[in-house]
């Protein structure tokens, strides 16, 4: 007779658990998201959740550092373009697919997944913003090159466009998650790029 093991951890996917964290994390929000929803997504019990990832904040920072591995590779690329203009208009575009996507929560996991900042939650509410602010860094030094090249009209400031930029993405992505489609964002797009051309050396 073969000895039952008891007690025995369930053997599972990491990566794919990780993902599906991802996904709670990002449709309910960091104090939203309860060790039940994210137990029973992952496909883990709590013993193992604790075995694997620590605690709740530290599988919310490997969710944050996932993210940022699927979400800076396609703002690099964008941003390589030879054109600022063309660059631009890429990484907003690139930024309407991703937050319409249907297969992830509408918006961006770094506007609905941030938690609400206080004594306790100091230290992630922190890390989401560095990331953000990484973003907003790519932004800036590209710009920062194109002033250099004379491709920005002398009284624009790298820094106070890429913040610009930065604030009517994030602004796009609350859009989404208030239900704006794929369609009326490309529209708002459209304007933003107008004025856009205003900033711009031809």
């Amino acid at each position: 007779m073969t000895e039952q093991k008891v007690g025995r951890p369930r053997a599972f996917d990491r990566d794919q658990a990780l993902f599906q964290a991802l996904n709670v994390f990002w449709r309910l929000g960091y104090e939203g998201a309860s060790l039940s929803d994210l137990t029973e997504a992952m496909g883990i019990n709590r013993p193992s959740l604790y075995a694997a990832f620590g605690n709740k904040e530290q599988l919310f920072r490997e969710v944050l550092a996932r993210y940022h591995e699927l979400s800076v590779p396609s703002i690099a690329m964008a941003l390589e373009h030879a054109e600022i203009y063309v660059a631009l208009e890429q990484l907003l575009r690139i930024n309407i697919r991703q937050i319409t996507n249907p297969n992830v929560p509408a918006g961006c996991l770094l506007i609905r997944g941030v938690p609400v900042c206080n004594d306790t939650t100091a230290p992630i509410y922190q890390a989401v913003v560095d990331q953000r602010l990484g973003q907003e860094s790519l932004i800036r030094e590209r710009l920062e090159q194109s002033a250099q090249a004379g491709e920005l009209a002398a009284n624009v400031d790298p820094v106070d466009l890429a913040r610009t930029i930065m604030a009517f993405s994030n602004g796009l992505s609350i859009q989404s998650v208030n239900g704006a489609t794929h369609a009326e964002l490309e529209r708002s797009v459209e304007l933003f790029l107008r004025g856009l051309k205003v900033l711009l050396v031809a």
